[in-house]
């Protein structure tokens, strides 16, 4: 996807009959350099997904992110000032039908993770290498983006710059 689509003050209704959400994609460095990205569980079937929710009224778009990775994943950490990607996908509501959903994706490096949050008891949250994390988002126009991290790590921030893992296949691999 085009990241100028991601541009803008989002809105929960952003184009005919398209719902706009913000998330977040989670991110450290372990200490031999690997980078790594934070996936959780959806509630509903448990695919792995980033945390993401509605926008806020009054907030700015990368603290609502900010706020859903705290509710959904128990982590705290720096957004990014403005979105590194964004996605579509097509959300079921409460009422069985799906309507189109676009979410605007803010880098969060995490400086800390919490024992106890919110929907600890509705989700799960584990750390993936970036081959892993692309392979099991259930969002494939996400895993493209995460897989490009390979190679252009500084578009989530200017401490994005980690080098190619050793060992570790390039983007697309397993």
């Amino acid at each position: 996807m085009d990241n100028a689509a991601c541009t803008g003050t989002p809105s929960v209704q952003d184009g005919p009959d398209e719902l706009q959400q913000v998330g977040v994609l989670p991110w450290r460095l372990r200490r031999d350099g690997e980078p790594k990205i934070l996936l959780i569980t959806s509630r509903r079937r448990g695919r792995w997904i980033v945390p993401k929710g509605w926008p806020m009224k009054d907030r700015p778009a990368g603290a609502a992110a900010s706020r859903e990775a705290f509710e959904e994943a128990g982590v705290i950490g720096d957004v990014s000032p403005s979105p590194v990607t964004c996605y579509r996908y097509m959300k079921a509501l409460d009422d069985g039908s799906q309507v189109p959903c676009r979410v605007l994706v803010f880098g969060m490096k995490v400086r800390g993770t919490l024992s106890h949050w919110r929907e600890k008891g509705q989700r799960q949250r584990r750390w993936f290498s970036l081959a892993a994390a692309a392979d099991r988002l259930n969002d494939a126009e996400l895993a493209a983006f995460v897989r490009t991290l390979y190679t252009a790590p500084q578009v989530l921030g200017p401490s994005g710059g980690w080098k190619h893992p050793p060992g570790e296949p390039l983007a697309g691999g397993r």
